[in-house]
């Protein structure tokens, strides 16, 4: 069987093509949106307790509520959000990175200070 050069190149572009299309499109598949519900307390997280834990590649919709105006960062995916008593606010990430995050307060109320860690976010590889 006698193969031209052009032949050849699209038979292995093919052949590797279409393994990593059918394994890219198998990880879109397993990527899961988790919808989390995080209450602040008298500056504390109450709701959940301990970390917030996921997996690699997951969509997490953090969910904030607060009783004080905070402005919120999650390092390391670099997010900010500011909360405001009695409404809920959104923080939408896609967890490409693993690793442990802190989700600081930059502040509290309207003038506020400060820079704690509240809790983390946990991203385990999958």
């Amino acid at each position: 069987m006698n193969l031209s050069r052009r032949q050849v190149i699209v038979w292995l572009a093919a052949g590797n093509l279409i393994p990593r299309t059918i394994t890219g499109f198998a990880h879109a598949q397993e990527a899961k949106r988790r919808i989390i519900d995080v209450r602040i307390e008298n500056g504390r997280v109450v709701a959940p307790k301990g970390a917030v834990r996921v997996s690699q590649n997951d969509v997490v919709e953090l969910r904030w509520t607060t009783d004080k105006q905070v402005r919120l960062h999650l390092h390391g995916y670099d997010r900010k959000l500011e909360i405001h008593p009695g409404m809920l606010a959104k923080m939408i990430v896609k967890l490409r990175v693993a690793g442990r995050f802190p989700i600081t307060s930059h502040g509290w109320g309207a003038k506020g200070h400060g820079h704690d860690a509240l809790t983390y976010l946990e991203v385990y590889p999958r």
